[in-house]
């Protein structure tokens, strides 16, 4: 955690010492000083204890996260404020790690939060409208809850939203709602709908980003279908009559659309893919194997399996476990529930 650089010595021009280590600190403290901000403290290369600074570097990573989700590089402020914030705080002769464990170990005490970061200071003041909440980490419908990912890679399958779906659930969920997309990213979607109508209809709508903001002002979001709820919305303002079927959804950028991810009991991925029917219909097998084990399970039972019981078995019970009957021609197999759920 110093500054350090290489000697060299020489004698009437012939070398004594080629490279000799030396801390650089006592031969320019300033500009040792200056790198050791720099180095360990704003770019986070030091291995230290120091609380504030563990504090600041997962705070940072929170902005780096929410730049992520946001698809944004202007959110977390620029290296130079967050040396000034430390430049105005530790005193000239803190030029090395050691140095500061020696200043910081009175310091603390006396002011503990000196270093800390804030929240608000490391968000640009052109990006304080982008929050957190308009990226959640969850996604839920009715009693389900999925877990929301992020990724930031234009060309990639999973660019935008990723919504991870447990196999035991799939028949579960429905696509209801998935269409309007998370807060964030959702007036760049309804721009670019706007943008896929037939030229006829669409220059009644432009500037489409000036539509889009005025419709979800006025509107309640996750109610009915997004197409049909926005061609009625731009009619009303402009009188021009639309219908969802104007709205070309194979025109809207990949990324605008959630990308689901099926995975098993240890969330590892099984498939993924923009069009959720298609991965349940490529899913079914998997799904109906996943449900009977989580019958299993939750009855306590050990699986049956296979082609079990006796096809007339009549003992006004029902089974013991999840099984499979065939070659009945009678309802001979007692009461069954009428749905059976399970939550991720």
């Amino acid at each position: 955690a110093a500054v350090m650089a290489y000697e060299r010595v020489t004698l009437y021009g012939v070398p004594i010492v080629a490279q000799r280590k030396v801390n650089y600190g006592r031969i320019d403290p300033e500009t040792s000083r200056d790198l050791f901000i720099r180095n360990a403290l704003v770019e986070g290369d030091w291995r230290t204890h120091h609380q504030f600074f563990h504090d600041n570097r997962k705070l940072l990573g929170e902005v780096e996260e929410l730049e992520h989700r946001a698809r944004r590089r202007d959110i977390l402020v620029d290296d130079e404020t967050l040396f000034d914030f430390y430049d105005q705080r530790i005193p000239a002769e803190v030029v090395s790690g050691a140095h500061f464990d020696s200043w910081w170990k009175k310091k603390r005490h006396e002011e503990p939060e000196l270093l800390n970061f804030e929240h608000s200071m490391l968000i640009n003041e052109s990006a304080e409208a982008v929050t957190k909440d308009d990226y959640p980490d969850s996604w839920r419908q009715g009693k389900l809850k999925f877990k929301v990912t992020y990724q930031f890679e234009p060309g990639a399958d999973a660019d935008g939203v990723t919504v991870h779906i447990p196999l035991q659930v799939l028949n579960q969920v429905s696509s209801e709602g998935f269409d309007w997309q998370i807060p964030g990213l959702r007036e760049q979607l309804v721009t670019e709908l706007i943008r896929s109508l037939p030229k006829p209809i669409r220059r009644n709508y432009v500037p489409a980003p000036n539509f889009a903001a005025r419709f979800l002002d006025s509107t309640v979001p996750l109610q009915g279908s997004l197409t049909a709820s926005l061609a009625a919305g731009l009619q009303r303002m402009v009188g021009v009559p639309v219908e969802a079927a104007d709205f070309d959804t194979g025109r809207i950028p990949d990324h605008l659309k959630i990308t689901f991810r099926v995975v098993d009991e240890r969330r590892r991925k099984l498939a993924e893919a923009k069009d959720l029917e298609a991965l349940r219909l490529q899913l079914k097998p998997k799904t109906r194997a996943a449900i009977s084990k989580a019958f299993e399970e939750a009855a306590g039972r050990p699986a049956r399996g296979g082609k079990g019981g006796r096809a007339g078995a009549d003992d006004g019970q029902p089974p013991a476990g999840p099984e499979q009957r065939t070659g009945l021609t009678s309802w001979t197999i007692g009461t069954l529930p009428r749905t059976f759920e399970t939550l991720p």
